[in-house]
């Protein structure tokens, strides 16, 4: 959620800087367009080249955290075995080893996950970064000074929205994006 916030407004941000540099005193009437950010993100090409890797790479994931679960719970119930049988020192330190087991799976886990969401944010950024590029030369084609998000605008004309235009020219520089892990 914090992630989105972020890079939704790193998004405005870089809409609102497409207007030019000009002194308030010589700007011209405001020429507005709005674009809808999570509409180019869903549809756009890239995006969707994305998402069988990405739901490939997730499925995987969960596929070997569970073999791991599995594999613990089955050393967990063969140490609950064990414990009328072991001294306790033996049962204690067999205990340790499967906790540290434990611990280190959780890490593995923990990485993998961050692994993913870093090549997902990696992924994304990219797309964001030639969205802005993009965003900018048809703002500039336009004579749009101001380019605002659509989840920021309550009511616009819908010939003010050129996020069609946008996702074509998108398309067009960036069909498809890798994803690194």
């Amino acid at each position: 959620m914090y992630r989105k916030r972020i890079t939704s407004l790193f998004v405005t941000i870089a809409f609102l800087a497409v207007a030019t540099g000009a002194d308030a005193q010589d700007m011209p009437s405001p020429s507005i367009g709005v674009v809808d950010v999570q509409k180019v993100l869903r549809d756009s090409k890239a995006s969707k080249s994305i998402r069988p890797t990405i739901d490939r790479m997730r499925k995987e994931f969960q596929e070997q955290v569970s073999a791991q679960e599995q594999q613990l719970r089955q050393s967990e119930q063969e140490l609950s075995r064990q414990r009328t049988i072991l001294a306790p020192d033996a049962f204690a330190q067999k205990r340790r080893t499967f906790s540290e087991q434990a611990r280190e799976a959780q890490a593995s886990v923990q990485k993998r996950r961050r692994d993913l969401d870093r090549a997902f944010n990696v992924t994304k950024n990219e797309i964001l970064k030639n969205l802005i590029v993009v965003a900018q030369k048809v703002a500039t084609e336009k004579k749009l000074n101001i380019l605002i998000e659509k989840r920021f605008v309550f009511i616009s004309a819908r010939k003010l929205d050129v996020t069609d235009e946008i996702i074509k020219r998108l398309d067009e520089r960036l069909p498809k994006v890798a994803v690194d892990l």
